[in-house]
């Protein structure tokens, strides 16, 4: 296996054609499977090809006069690619772009690059906008070709997903949006009733999610972050006290008497198959939502009908989880709550007000790492490294203990407690080819359990992750820098002119940094390490290296001792720096003694201090 690059999105593109088919750009945006197997250049290029088809397809769509009521039929679709293929061939098939090789340009960029969101039981973005995007390509027997000449989406299906996105059906800009998606998104639905069937249902539904957000606004209801049930008593209250507000929203959530079927009823109980929190979501969890203007009586909402529905309970979690931002450092540690909350296999299963209680500990827990980081200044040379793991974890467990091992939580018998209501419970996104929630997070987690033999220890007492393993995550969430890890293979790893973090992992690695101030881990083997030009900091690890921090002032960091056996000894290794500039140094880290093996060392060697 190659090497492979990962790096936060800075600054996130936003569409600009001003219809719906800006949802494609945000969709992009806010994939988690795209967002931890990419690197965050990677995919907001791929955000911007995808708004300039976007900006093609409305030219096309203005100048050829089709589709005036935001339907699009075959014969527009066939029309908008005639007039693309005419007029704008080369900037089209630039934009859409390709894969061939190891290089990918245009929305290739992120197609087929790990997304994970579903469409109606097909991939969002790899299959149903990748499909969209040949509008530009070639038609055979009502197929498009894709850029290779093979069959792709046919006229028919690029035509109803052009209708289906165009007019954007969730509008609130809050989490109550991914309501509607999953409404319009659901393939039972789409099996059973028509378009425009499902298309009143969604505006239905967006528009009682613009009664909540407006009643949870005016009374300020999330700032301590989260919804309770007194809020939602406070939300129905608002409703009934006013007559055209209430009348609005008997209209909005709608009946289903005899023949007839209106507001919000036009897709509850239609056929609709997906689950959240182990209940139907559109015909359960959504409709239970939706009561929220009904009565109230012994903690239960009655519905249209006066029977007794969902709990009063169940809403407020329900709503907490898909209204409140829960993540509130300001830090891309945020990233991870945030994936909590949007991870469809932890949701699937999982009780709604369990997530809410994990994301608010994973919270705690970043705030935490936050406050230790700052009081032990680790970072201000700007890396995190394994030694600063054992600075932070000291700062934890001297002063922050009890309230660290609360929040972190434990799942012993049939009860969970702090991160561990989410911890292996299911979630699904993946982050440098591991599970977020499982794996990463609860690896960073563990930061205040004890460390043996460079690895964080669980509440078990059992080895979990690596320190190394740790820092190149923090440094990735919360340095927001990029990552670059090989594998246990010798691998040969080159960084850019950027600040990087390279892992080399097993194997005799050759690790070069290129430009920018590095952070180079030869982990185990004998590895080869050149910094190149820039303030570098250099672990060889385990076995016998060959360091060169090249130009600018490098750090050569050795910790461990013979006594401490295999896992602490780090090897004897080449420093010779070759660079003629900067003041470059060999630091012993560790809180016992540390032996600094080398094979030699004299005046030669290019080491100052």
């Amino acid at each position: 296996m190659a090497s492979k690059s990962y790096s936060m999105v800075q600054n996130y593109p936003t569409g600009t054609t001003g219809t719906g088919l800006d949802q494609t750009v945000e969709r992009i945006g806010r994939d988690p499977g795209l967002a931890g197997a990419n690197l965050g250049t990677n995919i907001t290029g791929g955000m911007t090809a995808a708004n300039g088809l976007n900006q093609l397809i409305l030219e096309a769509k203005q100048a050829t006069g089709v589709a005036s009521n935001g339907i699009f039929t075959v014969s527009d679709v066939t029309a908008i690619n005639a007039w693309i293929r005419a007029n704008r061939l080369a900037e089209f098939t630039a934009l859409h772009g390709d894969d061939d090789g190891t290089t990918e340009t245009g929305f290739h960029l992120v197609q087929n690059d790990g997304a994970t969101q579903q469409y109606r039981n097909q991939n969002l973005v790899d299959t149903v906008f990748d499909g969209i995007y040949h509008i530009g390509f070639l038609i055979q027997n009502g197929t498009f070709l894709n850029e290779d000449g093979n069959a792709n989406a046919t006229v028919a299906q690029v035509a109803d997903w052009l209708t289906q996105f165009y007019t954007d059906r969730a509008t609130t800009n809050t989490g109550l949006d991914r309501i509607t998606e999953l409404i319009i998104a659901d393939q039972g639905l789409a099996q059973n009733i028509p378009w425009q069937q499902i298309a009143g249902g969604a505006d239905a539904a967006n528009g009682l999610n613009d009664l909540l957000k407006t009643a949870i606004t005016t009374y300020n209801l999330a700032a301590d972050g989260s919804i309770s049930e007194s809020d939602i008593a406070q939300i129905n209250t608002w409703i009934r006290s006013d007559a055209t507000r209430y009348n609005t929203f008997v209209v909005l959530h709608g009946d289903d008497d005899g023949t007839t079927e209106t507001g919000f009823h036009l897709v509850q109980n239609d056929g609709a198959q997906t689950t959240y929190f182990a209940k139907n979501l559109v015909n359960t969890v959504v409709d239970g939502i939706y009561h929220i203007g009904f009565q109230i009586q012994n903690g239960r909402f009655l519905n249209e009908d006066g029977a007794a529905n969902a709990t009063v309970k169940d809403v407020a979690d329900w709503v907490t989880y898909f209204y409140v931002d829960q993540s509130t450092t300001g830090t891309g540690l945020d990233k991870i709550v945030d994936t909590i909350k949007i991870d469809t296999g932890l949701a699937k299963w999982t009780n709604a007000g369990d997530i809410n209680a994990g994301a608010a500990a994973a919270d705690g827990l970043n705030h935490l790492l936050v406050d230790g980081i700052t009081a032990t200044g680790i970072a201000a040379d700007g890396w995190i490294t394994s030694d600063d793991i054992r600075t932070l974890n000291q700062w934890v467990r001297t002063n922050h203990y009890e309230e660290f091992v609360l929040l972190h939580g434990d799942d012993e018998g049939n009860e969970e407690t702090g991160y561990h209501l989410v911890q292996n419970d299911g979630a699904t996104t993946q982050y440098f080819g591991k599970n977020l929630v499982n794996t990463v997070a609860d690896g960073i987690y563990h930061i205040g359990f004890n460390i043996q033999d460079n690895r964080l220890l669980n509440e078990d007492g059992d080895a979990n992750a690596r320190l190394n393993d740790v820092a190149s995550w923090l440094n990735y969430f919360y340095l927001q820098k990029t990552i670059i890890y090989g594998n246990d293979s010798s691998d040969t790893i080159t960084g850019t002119n950027l600040a990087e973090h390279l892992m080399g992992y097993g194997g005799n690695d050759v690790l070069s940094g290129g430009g920018g101030d590095d952070l180079i881990d030869g982990d185990w083997g004998s590895d080869t390490l050149s910094g190149g030009v820039g303030n570098d900091l250099l672990y060889g690890g385990a076995d016998n290296d060959q360091l060169d921090g090249g130009e600018g002032s490098d750090t050569y960091y050795v910790s461990g001792n013979l006594a401490g056996g295999w896992s602490s000894f780090q090897g004897y290794d080449t420093i010779t720096d070759t660079g003629t500039t900067g003041t470059d140094t060999i630091v012993a880290k560790g809180t016992g003694s540390v032996d600094i093996g080398l094979k030699s060392f004299g005046v030669n060697s290019g080491i100052e201090t």
